[in-house]
């Protein structure tokens, strides 16, 4: 068996064995590893960049632990979280799922809002600050993020003229696509001195970026595209093959990246950024 040189990334739309099923036909078989890996890797990063999406969890916490602990009741204990009387509010993942810390009891311990299963060494954070520009009109395009889970929506953190404002559920209201994550929201039109005028403000973000998996037609496409390569390696090139020319499926029109095949495309269109009315 050949020994593989290098591993998928965190943001491969799909993984080694589901790639060797569809495009050999055994989970199992490992000859062409490298080969697959680099496909997948640049067929992956073609579909992000084409879709302006972020298909995988893109979550980089800056407050986070592995020693979070569950006792089947709402109380949720972590020794290194230090948490204080602010984050009464505020959401918190906790092995994967989503809750909302109802109280602070200490630095080591919070009353969440539904019961947390029993379990220790519970991965715990508290989502990834991003800033984004609110346009005059209160239009916020996080192109090319997509917000799974939002903690708190901040208003004018770059102004010096004015507080920061801490907006409630009632003062945005998302715009999202055809899955379970935004990737814009709207918000009430800003507040500008002469100073600022003709300028956008800022929003930071905190919350938790990208999807949780990969939707079924986002992996079927990469998958396609992955056994297009990975089958005709010449890309446009034209083969000759026992007296029968073959050219492989591509899409050479301007909006596609180069060899993106047209069954690819279509299936891709229907999760593509669109150019919303700001």
């Amino acid at each position: 068996m050949p020994t593989q040189t290098h591993d998928l990334s965190d943001r491969a739309l799909v993984d080694l064995p589901e790639a060797r099923r569809y495009v050999f036909g055994d989970e199992n078989y490992s000859d062409q590893d490298d080969r697959l890996i680099d496909n997948i890797e640049s067929v992956s990063a073609a579909i992000v960049s084409y879709c302006e999406r972020e298909f995988t969890d893109t979550t980089d916490s800056d407050r986070e632990g592995a020693d979070g602990v569950g006792n089947a009741s709402t109380t949720f204990t972590s020794a290194t979280a230090a948490f204080v009387a602010g984050d009464a509010g505020a959401r918190i993942r906790i092995d994967g799922a989503m809750y909302t810390i109802v109280s602070v009891t200490n630095g080591t311990d919070v009353v969440l809002d539904r019961t947390l299963p029993i379990g220790t060494d519970l991965a715990w954070d508290f989502g990834e600050v991003r800033a984004a520009r609110v346009t005059t009109t209160g239009y916020v395009d996080f192109r090319p993020w997509d917000l799974r889970d939002a903690q708190s929506l901040t208003m004018y953190a770059d102004r010096a003229d004015l507080d920061d404002e801490v907006l409630t559920a009632y003062e945005f209201q998302n715009d999202g696509p055809k899955t379970d994550t935004w990737y814009a929201v709207r918000v009430q039109a800003p507040s500008y001195a002469p100073l600022y005028a003709g300028f956008s403000t800022l929003l930071t973000v905190r919350g938790w970026w990208g999807m949780a998996e990969v939707p079924h037609d986002v992996r079927l496409a990469a998958k396609q595209w992955v056994k297009n390569l990975t089958e005709n390696a010449g890309s446009y090139a034209s083969h000759a093959m026992a007296g029968y020319a073959v050219a492989p499926e591509t899409d050479t029109i301007a909006i596609a990246p180069a060899g993106m095949p047209a069954a690819v495309r279509y299936r891709l269109d229907d999760f593509r950024r669109g150019y919303e009315f700001r």
